[in-house]
């Protein structure tokens, strides 16, 4: 009896030493959006009441990205507004803003209620939640297949009027290269939409000569850049000259992830 004793003492030991050096993230009041589409947190699970963040745990079923919404929760009489943040599998990686703001006070401006994150195939997420009151959390997602080339040297030929879609992973280094063949003098128009937490950084290039650039934020519709030679004396614009040209994408921080669309007339 007293073997039996001292071992049922060491497998308790090695199990706690187990526990010490693998910690479990998944914790029973975690929620799983992969399960549920929607989910509702009360007043009672807000970070006032309950001084703790409320998990979200997600699986990317695919290469795409994840919109989360929010809205009021039908229970209650305020406008939903909190924070997010998105994490990785451990929850102990930073993968977006510490801090995103939202408030469905403006319920006319998608800016405050949607939020996308760019996600890899078979990675696990988590978007920590910090409500101040009660909200409605939805989830969809969106299968992106990304054939842009990593360097320019691969770069992904883009047709003229062809729009091409781009996938900036969360937690994910990437850069998305894409050329362009002007058969006559002229302008370069380039039409792109975003949707983004962060930044992208769009940049057209000449060869090596970087000729062109701009700061690509969360777009509420299609944006233009264009590119064309400028003389100084007279303040007038002119077409670029025939040829071969480049466009590269890629973040402006580490934090940034979700989608974006490009195309060129």
């Amino acid at each position: 009896m007293q073997r039996k004793n001292r071992y049922q003492k060491y497998i308790f030991l090695l199990v706690l030493c187990f526990l010490c050096i693998f910690p479990q993230t998944v914790s029973a009041k975690d929620k799983n959006l992969n399960k549920n589409s929607s989910i509702i947190l009360s007043d009672s699970e807000s970070y006032t009441s309950s001084k703790s963040y409320t998990w979200m745990q997600y699986k990317a079923p695919a290469d795409g990205y994840l919109t989360i919404t929010v809205a009021d929760a039908a229970s209650s009489s305020d406008h939903a507004k909190g924070y997010l943040a998105l994490y990785n599998s451990t929850k102990a990686t930073l993968l977006s803003s510490k801090n995103i703001f939202y408030n469905t006070t403006y319920s006319n401006n998608a800016y405050w209620q949607q939020f996308t994150f760019g996600m890899v195939k078979g990675q696990t997420y988590y978007l920590r939640v910090k409500p101040e009151n009660a909200v409605k959390i939805s989830r969809s997602f969106k299968k992106i297949t990304d054939k842009s080339g990593a360097l320019q040297s691969a770069a992904l030929t883009l047709k003229k009027n062809k729009a091409k879609t781009g996938l900036m992973p969360a937690g994910v280094s990437n850069t998305d290269w894409y050329q362009l063949t002007l058969t006559k003098k002229q302008k370069i128009r380039l039409y792109y939409k975003a949707k983004t937490n962060g930044c992208y950084k769009l940049s057209v290039y000449s060869g090596s000569k970087c000729i062109g650039t701009r700061n690509v934020y969360y777009t509420s519709g299609q944006k233009k850049l264009t590119i064309c030679q400028y003389q100084k004396s007279t303040g007038k614009t002119f077409g670029m000259e025939k040829g071969i040209y480049y466009v590269k994408i890629e973040k402006a921080d580490t934090l940034t992830s979700g989608y974006y669309t490009l195309k060129w007339k």
